[in-house]
């Protein structure tokens, strides 16, 4: 009798051991955002974001090698299309006019001022003047402008005509020089 009131305790032991992991394990499964659709709602959601950011931060792998090609880049532009003599830029403008068969009257240049952090080691200069020709010549003097190997932002264009099929372009463009140091 001794050993069955031992079992009965133990039983009694072990039935409210088991009844305290069910109260935890019902109080678990109830806890919000613990089922198993919450579970795989958040699983996605984290997913997508995960999909998102890594679509974000794409562009910037190998950043410093994108840079040190922009670097090389920049220096080749300034390089090869940017002038050191402001006289390079007259002589351009020279052949350019004779290639097209234009006459010039008169040709100006303006110094723009700009902040040395918006370019650096370059000055920027606006040019203006007016070329006459046929308009084929006009149009070829244009497009050698645009193909010159010298840096040339056409800015404006003003086109009238004259007397005996001749046109007169009126052109504002503008260009850069090195500074020297």
């Amino acid at each position: 009798m001794r050993n069955l009131t031992a079992i009965k305790q133990r039983f009694i032991v072990a039935l409210a051991i088991m009844a305290v992991v069910d109260v935890v394990l019902i109080t678990y499964l109830m806890w919000p955002g613990s089922s198993l659709s919450a579970l795989e709602t958040q699983r996605a959601t984290l997913q997508s974001k995960h999909s998102t950011l890594t679509r974000e931060v794409k562009p910037l792998e190998q950043m410093d090698v994108k840079l040190a090609q922009t670097r090389a880049n920049i220096k080749d532009l300034y390089k090869d299309t940017i002038p050191r003599h402001s006289s390079q830029i007259a002589q351009e403008l020279d052949r350019l006019k004779k290639v097209a068969s234009v006459k010039t009257q008169s040709i100006h240049y303006s110094e723009v001022k700009t902040d040395k952090s918006e370019l650096q080691d370059v000055q920027r200069f606006n040019i203006e003047t007016t070329v006459t020709g046929d308009y084929g010549q006009v149009a070829h003097f244009i497009n050698a402008l645009e193909q010159s190997p010298l840096f040339f932002i056409v800015d404006q264009i003003s086109l009238s005509g004259l007397e005996g099929g001749t046109v007169s372009l009126q052109i504002r463009f503008q260009t850069f020089l090195k500074e020297t140091a």
